[in-house]
């Protein structure tokens, strides 16, 4: 991996860093990745990425929560249930039946977003590989500040040539183009 050339490409507006990677792109390049210091709309659906399956993480997060909630509250209001033999609560005066759910409602319904939170995080987290002690990949100062970076793996070119992807960057705006190894070193 340290051996590994990008093609970098340097771009100040996020519209033109787009439309660069709409024309490789349809010329069969293959985009390794874009850095910005913010984001830029559409760019995810421009260079091929999928949406992801986070909801789906968020929605069995919340569903556990739910069930969480009412399961506890049963289980704490219903003295045959509870092996200490706690005495039920009666709220309301409503009976220890499906009647008692409404006032089951605000404690459900935290649990469910307490669980969404912590468990999109996590998963968010561990889906992004962004684990404490991870070296950030820079690979351009500028592209925390005011800079954007279209990087290209030699290999991913197909048949299009590297003079041919050079204009296009050149023809979309880019102001610089550059080859940079992944320890770090750069050549122009």
């Amino acid at each position: 991996m340290l051996d590994k050339k990008l093609i970098l490409g340097v771009y100040d507006d996020g519209d033109k860093l787009l439309n660069a990677v709409i024309k490789l792109r349809k010329k069969g390049v293959e985009i390794m990745d874009c850095f910005t210091p913010f984001p830029v709309h559409n760019l995810d659906r421009a260079m091929g990425i999928k949406r992801t399956n986070l909801t789906v993480g968020a929605f069995l997060c919340g569903m556990t929560g739910f069930l969480s909630g009412l399961l506890l509250q049963f289980y704490m209001m219903t003295s045959h249930l509870n092996t200490f033999k706690s005495w039920p609560m009666i709220i309301g005066g409503k009976p220890m039946d499906y009647s008692m759910v409404p006032s089951m409602v605000p404690v459900t319904f935290e649990l469910s977003i307490l669980f969404t939170a912590f468990g999109i995080g996590i998963l968010f987290f561990i889906r992004a590989k962004m684990i404490h002690g991870k070296i950030a990949q820079i690979l351009d100062p500028r592209q925390t500040d005011d800079r954007m970076l279209l990087a290209i793996e030699p290999d991913g070119l197909g048949s299009v040539s590297r003079s041919e992807v050079d204009s296009i960057m050149n023809a979309e705006g880019a102001i610089e183009i550059r080859e940079r190894n992944m320890d770090g070193s750069s050549d122009h």
